[in-house]
């Protein structure tokens, strides 16, 4: 039997549309993470900058990115002070850049 190879785990258990976003918000999660723990803050302190529960906070560091939507992990992300584009270029072409846009208090 050949061997498959997928773009991500989550590539190979879901369906292709479901992959994609599981992706972006692993990749989000992952980043509001290391922004806490370079910040120092504890997970109540970065629950109060972002105007959420230290249980949140939690699920966050812990990866539970099934609790999360989209919008929520971008609405962190811009407490942070970054700022997401979104890039078409054609329908081949097409990015999401997320970029500093503020110092984090």
């Amino acid at each position: 039997m050949a061997l498959k190879f997928y773009e991500s785990p989550f590539h190979a258990s879901e369906a292709p549309e479901v992959a994609s976003k599981s992706v972006l918000k692993a990749d989000m999660t992952i980043m509001i993470r290391d922004i806490i723990e370079q910040q120092g803050w504890t997970q109540k302190e970065a629950a109060e900058r972002l105007g959420v529960t230290q249980p949140r906070i939690s699920d966050v560091v812990n990866g539970k990115i099934d609790k999360f939507t989209l919008d929520i992990l971008f609405s962190m992300l811009d407490k942070l002070g970054f700022k997401a584009e979104f890039t078409f270029g054609n329908i081949e072409e097409a990015s999401i850049k997320i970029h500093k846009v503020l110092a984090v208090a």
